[in-house]
Parts: C-alpha cells; structure tokens; sequence
C-alpha cells in the first residue's frame, strides 16, 4: 500500500493521469537517472492498459531507445494479445524480434497475426529472415568462460581498429522524442572498450569525430539516405518498387567499384532512414584524400539515382576553429529517435553475435589505395562505374548498359544479385536485352541466377520478342516512374530513343537469333544448364 502512495515511483501515478506517466517515461534522458527511472517504471508491471494503441507503440520504442529489448517484446507481445486488431503492433514485434535474431519467434508472431489481420496486410511486412541458422551466439554457449571473455575482447578491438576516429574526443547521441530531434554533445577523453561494449548492449549510443587532431582520417563514410520526398511512409509505399531497385543497385555498384579499387567496403543500415558505406584504412590519410578518391569511386552513381542521396563524410578538408568536425553514429548502436538498432548487411543475421562474427572477417584496407584514387581525381582521370574485369570480358554488352543506362543497370545489378524480379522488370529486360545479337545468351545467364528460373519457359518468351526494342518512355512507364525530369536518365538522342542506342555496335548488329547459331553460343548455354543442376543439387 505504501507504494501506491508514494509520488517519487512511476508506478503511484492513476490510472487517469496515465498521460503524465509516458510523458515523464518520454522525456527521461538517456543518462544513467534515466535509464534507472524507465527501469523502475516498466518493473511496476502492466501499468499500460488504459493507453492508446499508438501510446503503447510509443512505450515499445521508448524501451528500445533505453536498451531495454526485452520490456520492448513484452509491451508489444500484450498489445497482441490484448488488441489482436492492432495490426502496427504485430509488425512492430515481428520487426524487433527479426532485430534481434529471433528469427523463429519472429515468423511466428508473424504468422500469428495472419489469424486476425487480412494477407495483403501482412505480406508486405513479415520479416525478411526466412532461413533459420543458429546464431553465432547460440555456438558460444558452449565455450569456456575464458574463451568467451577473450573472444569478446578480440571482437572489441577489432572493432574499434575498423570504426576509428579522433583519438582524444568522441561523442554521445541524446533525442527529444517529443520534437523529432536529436544530436551529440561531446565526451572529451579518448574512447575506451567499455565504451564500445556499451554502445553495443545499446545502453548508449556514440558516434566518432573522423578528422584526427592534424586533419587526417582513418576511415571515410558514404552516407546514403532517403530523397526527402520520399521519408514520409505513405510516399514510400508508393515508391517500394523503385526504392528497393535502388537499395540492390546502390550495394552492388559500391561494393564492386570498392573491390576493384582494392578498398574495404562495410555497408550498414544505419537505423535511421538509409544506409552508412564505411571505408576503414590501415593508415591515416589527409581528409582531402579521403574526400577525392571517394568522389573517384562512386563516379556519376549519384545521377543514376532517385530515391537516393549520396554525400560523402568527411565533409571538410582541415579542421577550422574550435570544432570538431564531421561525426557518424557508430555502427551497431541504437538510433535514439527511431529505437532501431543498426545492422551490417553482409552478416547472416541480426542479432549482435552475428554481427561482430562477421566484422571479424573485415580488415583495414591500405591507405595507397585511397591515395590511387585521389591522385585520378587531381588529374580528372575519373573512374566510373568499374566492373569486375572476368564478368564484363564475357559479357560486354552488359557491362555497357550497366555502366550507360541507369534504369537497366539497375535491373542487371539486381539479377546478378539473385534478387527476384517483377513481370514488369523482367518484361523490360526481354524487351530490350532480347534484341542484342546474343540477346539469347544474355538472358540466360542473368535469369539463371534466380530461384525460379525456368530454362524452356525462358527460351519460349525469348521466341515470342518481335518489333523494336522498348523505349525509354516505355520503360519509365513499366518502373512507375513517369516523372519526367526528375528520371535518372540523361539519354538525349533524337528520334525513338531506347538503351540500346547506348551500345556503338548496335545498329550494325544482324537481326536477333531465336536459336542457338554457332558451338560457342550451344557451350555457354550448356554451361548455364550446368549452374543451374549445381545449385539444383
């Protein structure tokens, strides 16, 4: 009874002013008070159930912003049971759970709210996870505490010598939730291990100055955000097909130009509204440097895009007055104002063992790379769109298009990434790739990549492609995106202008061949056979 008396305890508020409890669990800093306060509130029990169903999504994210994952599940596992109607909350627990790497969970939930909410409802959400591995974390169990001790340590260190920034200041991320903003306030004394675990249990979320105290930087960043027109959820659900073009071109594009450059390439979905590309180097360079060789790297690639932005971090050259310079939220922490938790792509899942198994493999790239590229930009020997030098040999037509037209490169960085394509895409890829010379053996070799790839099939669409190759008009209209100017098209030839235009042997080319014409032609599609009965087996 004493409890419910007192006014210093969260849970004394009633039920009634049940508005001034998450207003006070809002605004609770993101210091150790606060934290502990939040802590207090959440151990009082279900005290949420005369909230709103947006007011406990709000709960939900405030217990993510705080770390405290698993207050998070428990407030969104009793809005599914209490409001099963609810359908933002069953995504929203799927979502965190799927965050966590608590894949089977996930699908569950996920397959739970099937049960109460239409199928167009929830395909479009459940989670992306659909193959079920045991985490990294579920192997280390097993060891030994010794073992496990070191290996965290291995892991922190690691991590610290890829995320490394000004040695003497670093700085902490605080959010007003209630405004939508959020920002740093700097912590001047050098980043310890401690730190990094913190940040990584998601207690605290840090970011790094990149430019050292003599204007050098150890590694550089692309940030690539959403085209502000397209932030808002309802526009993005419009522009889903497009947006997730863009997400598998802009991977597929950097992470190629960055092999071929010799350079390491860390991609990471930052947690807020887009992505981080990180650029570790085993030696410190000059920031102009950095600068130039990334300008180099990424080429044009930012007039290819539309639903991206592209801007390159460090921002400066030299550290002027008191400041410190440019800052990134460091990977793997939590985003105060979304409450979501950043995640590097190439791992084989989310949770945080998984994470920093995989960073292991990551090394340092030498500094004399990042200086090759800068020196080409001082003498404006520009690298655009580089291919790996064994798949464009073999496939030149490709490459060409890849490299000069954006709409189909982004359409052939997603078939080489094995990524499904809609019938709209695929008709676009027909009615243009088709008509090459070799046309046959070109789409064979980017369909047999997906899962469902069908050979005959395939050869009898091949068969049916007559007239003119599809337009450039055409094709913006099949990708939704008859906007006109704002298309990531600068094709400006007269007359009926369509992507082939772009290749200089295309107009000498005899008519398309709807059957194989030669042994060379019969060995490559043989080949292609062959792949497929591989991944078959």
């Amino acid at each position: 009874m004493a409890q419910r008396q007192s006014i210093s305890e969260p849970q004394a508020v009633p039920n009634r002013d049940h508005r001034l409890l998450l207003d006070r669990i809002c605004k609770a800093g993101f210091d150790e008070a606060g934290r502990a306060f939040v802590v207090r509130a959440f151990a009082s029990g279900v005290f949420w159930a005369d909230f709103s169903d947006e007011e406990v999504m709000e709960l939900a994210v405030v217990a993510q912003q705080h770390g405290l994952f698993d207050e998070g599940v428990a407030i969104l596992d009793w809005l599914n049971r209490e409001r099963p109607r609810y359908a933002d909350g069953w995504r929203a627990h799927a979502e965190l759970l799927d965050i966590l790497g608590k894949r089977k969970e996930a699908a569950r939930v996920a397959a739970q709210a099937r049960r109460f909410l239409p199928a167009e409802i929830t395909t479009s959400w459940q989670p992306a996870s659909s193959v079920f591995v045991p985490s990294a974390g579920e192997d280390e169990r097993f060891l030994e505490p010794f073992v496990q001790l070191r290996r965290q340590d291995e892991e922190t260190q690691g991590y610290m010598t890829l995320f490394r920034g000004r040695e003497d200041t670093f700085a902490r991320q605080w959010a007003n939730r209630e405004e939508g903003k959020q920002g740093y306030v700097p912590v001047q004394r050098p980043m310890q291990p401690e730190d990094v675990r913190e940040h990584l249990q998601g207690r605290k979320t840090y970011g790094i100055y990149l430019l050292t105290g003599e204007s050098r930087v150890w590694t550089g960043v692309i940030d690539v955000d959403l085209a502000i027109g397209l932030r808002d959820r309802r526009a993005a659900e419009k522009e889903k097909a497009a947006i997730r073009r863009e997400s598998v071109y802009l991977y597929t594009r950097l992470l190629e130009m960055a092999g071929n450059a010799g350079l390491t390439c860390i991609a990471e979905v930052s947690g807020g509204k887009g992505y981080h590309f990180w650029f570790p180097l085993a030696q410190p360079v000059a920031a102009a440097d950095m600068r130039n060789g990334l300008k180099t790297l990424i080429g044009s690639l930012a007039n290819d895009l539309r639903c991206f932005t592209l801007e390159i971090f460090p921002k400066q050259d030299h550290l002027t007055g008191k400041g410190f310079g440019n800052l990134v939220k460091l990977p793997l922490g939590i985003h105060r104002v979304t409450g979501k938790k950043s995640y590097f792509v190439g791992a084989r899942g989310q949770a945080t063992a998984d994470q920093l198994s995989w960073l292991r493999t990551q090394r340092p790239a030498a500094a004399e790379k990042i200086l090759t590229l800068a020196e080409r930009h001082r003498t404006a020997n520009v690298m655009v769109h580089p291919k790996l030098a064994a798949w464009a040999s073999q496939y030149p037509e490709l490459a060409e298009l890849e490299a000069k037209c954006a709409m189909l490169g982004q359409l052939i960085a997603m078939a080489r990434s094995a990524k499904e394509l809609s019938v709209r895409e695929e008709k676009i890829l027909l009615g243009t790739v088709g008509h090459l010379e070799r046309g046959r053996l070109l789409l064979h070799h980017l369909f047999s990549r997906m899962p469902e790839y069908n050979r005959p099939l395939l050869d009898f669409k091949i068969s049916k492609i007559r007239g003119t190759p599809l337009g450039c008009k055409r094709i913006h209209s099949l990708m939704d995106q008859a906007g006109g100017g704002e298309l990531p098209c600068g094709f400006d030839r007269s007359g009926y202008p369509h992507p082939l235009l772009h290749l200089e042997k295309y107009r000498q080319q005899p008519a398309m061949q709807e059957k194989v014409v030669d042994l060379k032609d019969a060995l490559v599609s043989l080949k292609t056979a062959i792949v497929q009965v591989e991944r078959f087996l």
